[in-house]
């Protein structure tokens, strides 16, 4: 869709392509009054200290998901960016092509790298996308959501980056995001997937490629996203649910042998989540979670004990409309920051446009929330701005910096931000502050 459409919008009502996750389109009818709306344009400033000027390339017909793996052997990390619908006027059809996108390059890595075009043999609507070896021949394959079809799809790849369909699985109603991990300790790599509209996770478990459903969870009404890690410090990986209509997280603990329990604590966030990620934030070898909160342009980082347990979410304040979310310690204090893809409306004289940014939130120790006010960059040179998607922290470039890649489905491109002050951590160093701390009293006591 072309975001000129929206300026001659009646701002009592749009209809709006809404980014309910990394990656997630539909269609709904919105009054413009519930949506993160900006008095004035969208960030002018495209380049400063922290980031280089914003370069764009094409990347398909309406880009999304941004995936990582090493698609042809040579021990380099490629990317492989999702167009799950087109997008024709206010309608959306199957598309599911995605853009590989090699680093063939003999010296210094330099992005774009080499691009084609993998292409379904029927157009579908592969609303996700996950890499990973899931035949274990020690090839990196894909796995998509079939979403229209209520599938999950097999890609296994011969180790030249080319993929075969090999097999689907029926899910649940909807699905939408796909997670990755070994539920049950057997070195393969088994599925969890998000099904929005029957409100279940289905846990899939893994035998050299060939997928079964082991477990099916009842959780939330509309769940949207998922995240795992140990959360209680049992050596096995626990997963934690989002779901959009309560504004709840709810955890579900691994009994080691695949299988999950609810919780009986669930956590609030903020009005309508989106996204969902999970990480150390503090670097206290404790796994937490962090929630983008699209209706009160707020983050909930929700820190947990290692018990299973997590504190009531803190609040910290976000750019209008957050929606993607990642974390890396840029400014190499150990302790996580966020980067954030915003969307949001325009409105001058009347008229309504549909645009956004990306903020980067440091941490802060003098901070009550310990994290300073977000700092706002354009995502695109043009000057009506463009909305994000889907981001990816990465050194892309080879250069010891940290970059963003930011997918733009309405302009069909996806940014690369290279990075200019930060070469910063992707995640907490071995050693944390708060660590040598209590080694040191360890060794005292």
């Amino acid at each position: 869709m072309n975001a000129k459409y929206f300026s001659s919008l009646n701002l009592r009502m749009v209809t709006l392509l809404f980014l309910v996750s990394s990656g997630t389109f539909f269609t709904a009818a919105c009054s413009s009054t519930d949506l993160p709306t900006e008095s004035s344009t969208v960030p002018s400033s495209v380049s400063g200290t922290v980031f280089e000027v914003v370069v764009e390339y094409d990347a398909g017909e309406n880009p999304l998901g941004i995936t990582f793996g090493d698609f042809n052997g040579d021990n380099k990390q490629d990317i492989v960016v999702t167009s799950p619908r087109k997008q024709d006027g206010i309608s959306t059809t199957a598309d599911g092509s995605m853009t590989l996108f090699l680093n063939n390059s003999s010296s210094i890595s330099s992005f774009p790298y080499t691009s084609s075009t993998i292409t379904p043999a029927t157009a579908e609507w592969r609303q996700d996308v996950i890499s990973a070896d899931f035949t274990g021949d020690n090839i990196t394959d894909l796995v998509v959501t079939q979403t229209d079809q209520d599938q999950i799809k097999l890609l296994s790849n011969d180790g030249s980056a080319t993929f075969t369909d090999n097999g689907s699985l029926t899910v649940g109603d909807v699905p939408l995001k796909l997670l990755s991990g070994d539920w049950n300790s057997d070195n393969q790599t088994d599925l969890a997937v998000v099904n929005r509209d029957n409100s279940s996770i289905s846990i899939l478990q893994n035998s050299s490629g060939v997928f079964a459903i082991s477990q099916t969870l009842s959780v939330s009404a509309h769940p949207i996203q998922i995240a795992s890690a140990d959360w209680d410090g049992d050596n096995d990986t626990d997963l934690a649910v989002l779901s959009r209509d309560s504004t709840l997280v709810q955890i579900w603990l691994n009994s080691g042998s695949g299988t999950f329990s609810a919780q009986s604590t669930t956590y609030t966030v903020g009005s309508l989540p989106i996204d969902m990620i999970s990480g150390d934030w503090n670097c206290d070898a404790k796994q937490d979670l962090a929630v983008s909160n699209y209706g009160d342009s707020t983050l909930s980082l929700i820190y947990g004990n290692g018990t299973g347990d997590f504190d009531s979410p803190l609040t910290i304040s976000s750019r209008s409309g957050p929606r993607t979310l990642a974390a890396a310690d840029f400014d190499n204090d150990s302790k996580m920051d966020f980067v954030a893809g915003h969307n949001f409306l325009v409105s001058t004289s009347g008229v309504s446009l549909l645009t956004g940014d990306f903020s980067l939130t440091l941490s802060d120790n003098t901070s009550s929330t310990g994290y300073a006010s977000p700092v706002s960059f354009a995502v695109s040179l043009a000057t009506d701005g463009a909305a994000p998607a889907d981001l990816a922290i990465s050194d892309v470039d080879n250069d010891s910096k940290l970059d963003l890649l930011i997918t733009l489905p309405v302009s069909k491109k996806i940014a690369l931000l290279s990075g200019k002050q930060y070469s910063g951590n992707l995640s907490c160093p071995w050693f944390s502050y708060s660590d040598w701390l209590v080694m040191l009293t360890e060794l005292h006591s």
